[in-house]
């Protein structure tokens, strides 16, 4: 067998980690040693061949949990630990679940990459700073940079064109949002966006639409930016206007599905009187970063704006940097299985270089 070179501990085998598997199979630069669910860590201390993580992709595709595939589970141990032992060059997380105690531990042994938005937005701003000046201590690695736009790389780009500062920024870091503005402003009924969002062949919503529609995962993106950016902020400073009432949230799934013809009449009416001004309607999040104001829920903007010629699941990001004449806009794929693993490779050749 050749010489491991970049040895990987992946936390997360859901649609990103088996993606991630497979791009990374045939790679002579870097070889996977442990391969992790909510059950436990599967370990190779030579690096699984292509063989045996095809088998692995297999597995997980069939919807079973790690804890039936080897008698050699690694069921109770801490993943530093696994770090620490086989000498893990790179964690990298792409679990949908709060890991900030692990990551913080792990940067003691490893670099850190990670899509995973929760230990950055849904922690106190404290440990959000903790995190970063933990990785500063110990010289190692921790990018983040897919937890917003995916393989847009949105943070890195804020990173370089910001150096002086940005003074606010907009858009709709919501792939699924950003689709069922599009339809709405093109007078299709909101409950029609909706089924449109949730079934093939799109699949954008969550399983659960409310999920979505509630800006939850949005108001998570906004806070990333803003603390990369200085703010000490939380998802509670984040002003919503409510699409759904309390109420839609103490009905089950199905009911609320079979109520979303409830909301046509009134986004319709909302509709018509932004056309009539010649303005669209799109549900975006805002930070004036001078103001520390903050805010997410459907708005009117101009029909020419940028965010407009959007397609699909687009991510859309418009900021004002400090000195600049105009403002920038990105737009493009923010989400899904392959442009996500894009970014998260790009963290890993960077990660790479970087140490050499």
């Amino acid at each position: 067998m050749s010489k491991i070179k970049h040895k990987i501990a992946l936390m997360g085998s859901g649609n990103i980690g088996k993606e991630l598997l497979r791009e990374i199979q045939n790679s002579e630069k870097y070889k996977f040693i442990a391969i992790g669910d909510s059950t436990g860590y599967i370990i190779q201390k030579n690096g699984f061949n292509k063989k045996e993580i095809n088998k692995i992709i297999e597995f997980k595709n069939s919807g079973k949990r790690f804890i039936t595939y080897s008698d050699d589970l690694y069921s109770d141990i801490e993943i530093s630990k696994i770090l620490k032992e086989y000498s893990i060059d790179t964690l990298i997380d792409v679990t949908a679940s709060q890991t900030y105690p692990h990551l913080f531990k792990a940067l003691n042994y490893s670099n850190v990459i990670t899509s995973n938005k929760l230990p950055f937005s849904d922690t106190t701003y404290e440990k959000y700073a903790a995190i970063i000046r933990k990785s500063i201590k110990t010289g190692k690695v921790l990018d983040y940079g897919t937890t917003v736009g995916a393989g847009l790389r949105i943070l890195k780009i804020i990173n370089f064109i910001g150096i002086d500062g940005i003074q606010k920024f907009s858009g709709c870091l919501s792939g699924t949002m950003n689709y069922i503005s599009q339809r709405l402003n093109e007078s299709t009924k909101f409950s029609q966006a909706i089924l449109e969002a949730m079934n093939p062949p799109r699949y954008y919503c969550e399983p659960d639409p409310r999920i979505d529609l509630s800006g939850e995962d949005f108001k998570r993106k906004i806070v990333i930016i803003s603390r990369l950016l200085g703010k000490k902020i939380s998802k509670e400073n984040i002003f919503t206007d409510p699409l759904l009432k309390e109420s839609d949230y103490k009905i089950t799934k199905d009911e609320f599905i079979k109520k979303i013809y409830d909301f046509d009449e009134e986004i319709d009416l909302k509709i018509m009187k932004v056309k009539n001004d010649k303005q669209a309607l799109w549900f975006l999040g805002s930070a004036d970063l001078i103001s520390d104001e903050y805010s997410l829920g459907f708005k009117k903007i101009d029909i020419k704006n940028p965010i407009t010629r959007s397609r699909e699941s687009d991510n859309t990001l418009t900021f004002q940097p400090n000195k600049w004449i105009r403002p920038v806009t990105i737009i493009g794929p923010g989400a899904g299985a392959i442009e996500t693993v894009s970014g998260l490779l790009s963290c890993l050749n960077e990660t790479v270089l970087q140490k050499r």
